[in-house]
C-alpha cells in the first residue's frame, strides 16, 4: 500500500465511521491518498466531524437520498443519477434494450 492511491468503495454509509475507519487503516499503511465512493450517502449528525477528521479527501455519493439531515462537507461531492434513471426508464416504456446503458 506504501505510496499508492487508495478507493474505498460501499453500497451506503450513515455515519462515516467504517470508511474513515479503513481510511485511517490505509494510510497508517502509506496511502498516499483515499478516495471514498458510496451509491447511498445517509448521513446523520456527526458524520461529516468524522469525514473531515478522516484522511478521506473526497467522498463522492448518488442523489438517491434526496434530503440530508445534516450540511455536507466539502469534501463531498453528489452526483446525479436522474440521467441514467430517466433513460432507463424511458427504454423499459418502450421495450428497448437497458444494456447499452452500461456499456464503458
Amino acid at each position: 500500500m506504501e505510496g499508492k492511491d487508495a478507493v474505498l468503495v460501499d453500497d451506503f454509509t450513515i455515519s462515516a465511521g467504517t470508511l474513515a475507519e479503513a481510511a485511517g487503516l490505509l494510510a497508517r499503511r502509506g496511502a498516499r491518498s483515499v478516495i471514498a465512493a458510496v451509491s447511498h450517502g445517509v448521513f446523520s449528525e456527526g458524520s461529516m466531524e468524522l469525514l473531515d477528521a478522516s484522511p478521506i479527501r473526497l467522498l463522492i455519493t448518488t442523489d438517491m437520498v434526496e434530503t440530508q439531515p445534516v450540511r455536507l462537507s466539502d469534501k463531498v461531492r453528489v452526483v446525479s443519477v436522474a440521467p441514467l434513471f430517466s433513460e432507463a426508464i424511458r427504454r423499459i416504456h418502450n421495450r428497448e434494450s437497458i444494456s447499452v446503458l452500461f456499456e464503458d
